[in-house]
């Protein structure tokens, strides 16, 4: 290391504190709060602080455009590390980090960490390729890690420019404000600060934050740093800690060149003595982190607050309520739903006995009029043909019987005018016959209309007997159907049973969610109060009370909600009971199963023969 090397890095002293205990109690209490997903942003947060006070001391690096605040930390490195454009001013925050070996973490906006080489450091801060400012325009922040031993004791942060809006307003990165130990201001000799610095200014002074004004550029020629400082010393003096001149054009030229009269002139050593200052103070470091912590406290209290009022919280109580509420609650149901069962079960035995009386063509279509499920195009088919055959039946017999009643009534008149049957006379000689005559070709015309109805009624009979084997598999087909349908109602009914104990475990596994915020409600009131409130914390009385104040407010808020956390963990032991159903083997189906026999009518009367009139005398 060369003397100008030596008198960069200086010495940082290291002092015991408190920080490190109250790192661990904060990880602690996020080890807590972080299996609630309710407060994942706010345990985020509470990560962020746990990290910067973990870390190295942080020095922001602020300024206008065109000051030098990129050139300024090339000077600290003692080398041209971040590319400097006029064109293109540095376009994202740059977290520069001890490293031995160097290299660049992207961090993106949508959370994807990319590392690249050291080399590509142009490209992601200053470079004006299409490529460049696709990557700018995802990207969060940068940090470069670089072996340097003056970044073993501080990060230091290279800085957007500031952004003046309307109003001569300066808008700025508050979170990373809020973030950093030290503020270096950085100003360009001869150029004063403008208004929106000075407003900015202001807010950091009225939150308890000085910032170092670091003039840059005193080599400029036609420039008088002394009479420039005296005039920003009455206009913003009272909003900075203190002034420091530098020239970081000669601070980096003197290390390049390694000469010592050039490093004098350049002032860094007054800078470096700054840095080493708030690598030391931890004080500092610590009382930022508590107040960071006490805003993260009220942050916590608001949320804790909103949450009894707010799903899925609410939603999970009201339905656990009402499952915890009544210690008959699942009893009455359960018998309810076994009454609904029964009733299921009526139906399955009632359709697996419909065949059971069914012998006949005709029971067979009485039965599938009595039931819609057995009642479709193709049934439907098969009973009107079924129908039209039983209807030519009894329209063919009652045909025969006027037949048989029209022959008797002729018979009997024959037998009293000539003593003796029709059928005698027919086969007889007589002379006195053209009456009977003509009542025989009527009958002889009511033959032959027998004959052809007889004819479609075996036609019919025929394709009944056709059909019916296939019919009948159809039929016992829809049934069994029917019986699926019996037993997917209660499978739906036990599927519902089952639906509503997963979500009532889903609600109490929801609220039991919450049992861990419970958890930190303890852990604050048991441990982080009682370490918060020792007198050698670096806390105002106003911020102790305040702090109490807070507490006391977060353990207030009742989320056990009276003990229904407990009853609904013990309430989900009990796990919901299936309706049983074995129908099927307590009700086997009843087959149907005609014959032909069956089908046909057993009582057709036959085809009365045709009578043949002989003319004769006696």
């Amino acid at each position: 290391m060369t003397n100008l090397e030596e008198k960069l890095v200086g010495s940082v002293a290291t002092t015991n504190n408190v920080l490190p205990q109250l790192v661990d109690n904060l990880r602690k209490l996020h080890g807590i709060i972080i299996q609630n997903t309710y407060v994942k942003d706010t345990s985020k947060h509470l990560d962020r602080i746990i990290q910067d006070a973990n870390n190295q001391t942080m020095v922001l690096i602020i300024g206008k455009e065109r000051v030098g605040k990129t050139t300024l930390v090339n000077g600290l490195l003692g080398r041209t590390l971040l590319s400097v454009n006029d064109s293109n001013p540095t376009g994202v925050n740059t977290f520069l980090r001890y490293g031995e070996r160097e290299k660049i973490k992207a961090y993106f906006l949508d959370g994807v960490i990319a590392v690249f080489d050291i080399s590509k450091l142009e490209l992601l801060t200053t470079g004006d390729t299409f490529a460049s400012q696709i990557l700018r325009e995802h990207l969060d922040y940068l940090e470069v890690y670089v072996k340097h031993d003056l970044l073993k004791s501080v990060t230091i942060i290279d800085s957007v420019s500031l952004e003046a809006g309307n109003g001569d307003k300066a808008y700025f990165s508050e979170s990373l404000i809020n973030r950093v130990d030290e503020i270096f201001w950085v100003l360009r000799s001869g150029s004063m600060a403008i208004d929106a610095e000075i407003k900015l200014m202001e807010v950091l002074k009225n939150n308890g934050k000085e910032p170092l004004c670091v003039v840059n550029a005193i080599d400029m020629k036609n420039t008088e740093p002394e009479a420039f400082i005296a005039t920003e010393k009455g206009r913003i003096g009272h909003l900075v800690s203190d002034f420091v001149t530098v020239s970081a054009k000669n601070a980096l030229e003197a290390q390049y060149t390694e000469n010592e009269a050039l490093w004098q002139q350049s002032q860094y050593s007054e800078l470096i003595e700054q840095i080493n200052r708030v690598a030391t103070k931890s004080d500092k470091k610590t009382s930022a982190i508590l107040i960071r912590f006490l805003q993260w406290l009220e942050r916590f209290r608001f949320e804790l607050t909103v949450i009894p009022q707010r799903d899925p919280f609410k939603s999970a109580v009201e339905n656990i309520e009402k499952y915890t509420g009544d210690s008959q609650y699942e009893f009455s149901r359960y018998q309810r739903d076994l009454a609904i069962v029964g009733e299921y079960e009526h139906e399955y035995k009632q359709v697996t006995e419909i065949f059971t009386n069914v012998h006949t063509l005709y029971q067979l279509l009485q039965t599938i009029e009595q039931y819609d499920f057995l009642q479709d195009p193709i049934v439907n088919a098969f009973s009107e043909k079924a129908i039209s055959y039983q209807q030519m039946l009894r329209e063919y017999r009652s045909m025969h019987s006027e037949y048989i009643r029209e022959y008797d009534r002729l018979d009997v008149q024959h037998k009293k005018i000539h003593g003796k049957g029709l059928i005698k006379a027919i086969f007889g000689h007589h002379t006195q016959n053209e009456f009977f005559k003509e009542r025989v070709d009527k009958l002889n015309d009511q033959q032959e209309n027998c004959v052809a109805l007889f004819e479609k009624v075996r036609v019919d009979e025929m394709v009944l007997l056709e059909n019916i084997s296939e019919t009948q598999n159809y039929l016992m087909n829809l049934t069994k159907n029917r019986l699926s349908q019996v037993e997917q109602k209660v499978q739906e009914l036990n599927d519902q049973r089952a639906k509503e104990k997963l979500q009532l475990k889903s609600y109490a596994s929801k609220l039991n969610e919450f049992t861990c915020l419970i958890e930190a409600q303890g852990y604050l009131n048991d441990a982080i109060e009682p370490f918060l409130m020792d007198e050698n914390l670096p806390l105002r009385d106003k911020d102790r009370v305040m702090l109490k104040e807070t507490i006391n407010s977060i353990c207030a808020i009742d989320l056990s909600y009276n003990g229904l956390l407990a009853r609904s963990h013990m309430k989900n032991q009990i796990e919901s009971k299936a309706i049983p159903f074995d129908f099927e083997e307590k009700y086997p189906l009843h087959a149907l199963a005609l014959t032909e026999l069956d089908i046909k009518s057993n009582d057709i009367p036959e085809i009365p023969k045709k009578l043949v009139v002989q003319y004769g005398s006696e």
